[in-house]
């Protein structure tokens, strides 16, 4: 009789094992990818439910500093040093915008026996108006005050200042963005393949800034700053330049 509870004991223990090395579902880890990647939440839970998860979680981590490095790239393009602290603080803060206001939703998924395509919608920041009407702004103060438009450094300080206004009271974009990501899955662990760091990047932008990839990203951007541009030279040609009889 010992001998069989023994027994029983050991069976229960192996159909126990068996069952949890199943892990989470598609839609499940879909939601735990993006809670991880974008809000940076639930870092046991992915540790646990994706293979290396506390090393991916790291690796996930890189695209807001590779996001952070890119964006003083764009500022010091001016040809003024861009200080780290405001550097830092200005992503930070963006971050931060993104982790408070954005939302997503998870409309299809395409299992298969190894993995799962996952399709999200995403309401992502509108940093794309944000940054067209920082340069209104910056236009504005420039023609208001023409020093800053020769000294590089007041530029750039100019251009912090107002752009951290407009990322405090960033909205977000209207229409969500349709974006896909790839994961497989090997006993019973999540992980992302190789060939989906490109997706897994613009999934990120996505969140940031509303858009599907950062080339979308910039040609949205070049037609905003062309709108900037021709309201400008509207308002010159209104000016009446006074006859000198």
């Amino acid at each position: 009789m010992k001998k069989l509870w023994i027994i029983s004991l050991l069976l229960a223990g192996v159909f126990l094992t068996s069952c949890g090395s199943k892990g989470i579902s598609a839609e499940d880890a879909g939601a735990l990818f993006v809670d991880r990647l974008v809000y940076q939440k639930e870092e046991n839970k992915f540790a646990k439910e994706f293979r290396d998860g506390e090393q991916v979680g790291k690796e996930l981590d890189e695209n807001s500093k590779t996001f952070e490095e890119n964006f003083a790239k764009g500022l010091s393009s001016t040809g003024a040093k861009v200080p780290k602290k405001e550097a830092d603080q200005l992503t930070n803060e963006l971050l931060q915008q993104a982790r408070q206001k954005t939302t997503y939703k998870i409309v299809q998924i395409d299992e298969t026996k190894s993995g799962a395509t996952i399709t999200y919608y995403v309401t992502g920041l509108d940093l794309v108006s944000a940054m067209q009407e920082m340069t209104r702004q910056l236009v504005k103060d420039t023609l208001a005050d023409p020093e800053i438009a020769k000294d590089e450094q007041k530029t750039l300080e100019a251009t912090f200042s107002i752009l951290e206004e407009r990322v405090k009271a960033i909205k977000i974009k209207t229409d969500p963005v349709k974006m896909t990501l790839h994961l497989e899955k090997e006993k019973g662990k999540w992980f992302v393949p190789d060939n989906q760091k490109k997706a897994v990047s613009n999934l990120f932008m996505a969140f940031i800034s509303g858009s599907k990839d950062i080339d979308t990203m910039n040609k949205e951007l070049e037609e905003a700053l062309n709108e900037v541009a021709k309201e400008i030279i509207n308002s010159l040609d209104t000016i009446t330049i006074p006859d000198s009889d």
